[in-house]
């Protein structure tokens, strides 16, 4: 203990000061496991809200617009057009990764829990889909490139 702790524990005396301490750590561990439970919620909400916006058969998801610039598609997917491949970075990869980096590092809006519970919920329902909906990198058969390049495949 460092002299102003001391000081203020002759000032009220010790047994009133180890009840205050008590209380205040009792309230911080009520409020952790306060947040702790909105991520049940949050998490459920993501998933419902991913399920119906993000799943191939989804009505929602037919009547998004697509913008594409080049080789790169950034709505509704994130697709990049390369090399005769699709590199296809699915919304659960990339929730991924910034859940692992708003564990180490402060984003703002990333720092609430109830933000870390959709996207806990966004990881969960893509990584529910079949294993062919999950795929990153995948062969190029748009008609564009068959018709650009001359390729008959």
């Amino acid at each position: 203990m460092n002299n102003r702790n001391l000081e203020y524990i002759k000032k009220i005396g010790p047994k009133s000061y180890y009840v205050l301490h008590f209380q205040d750590a009792f309230y911080r561990i009520n409020l952790s496991y306060m947040e702790y439970l909105s991520l049940i919620p949050a998490t459920a909400l993501g998933y419902l809200t991913f399920r119906a916006t993000t799943h191939p058969t989804s009505r929602i998801r037919r009547k998004l617009p697509n913008i594409k610039v080049r080789r790169l598609q950034i709505f509704p997917v994130i697709r990049i057009y390369i090399f005769g491949r699709v590199f296809h970075l699915h919304h659960w990869f990339n929730f991924s990764l910034l859940l692992i980096l708003s564990a180490f590092i402060s984003f703002g809006i990333l720092d609430y829990m109830f933000t870390k519970g959709l996207l806990l919920g966004g990881i969960i329902q893509g990584l529910t889909l079949p294993k062919e909906h999950r795929k990153l990198i995948y062969r190029d058969f748009s008609v564009e490139r068959l018709t650009t390049t001359g390729h008959t495949r």
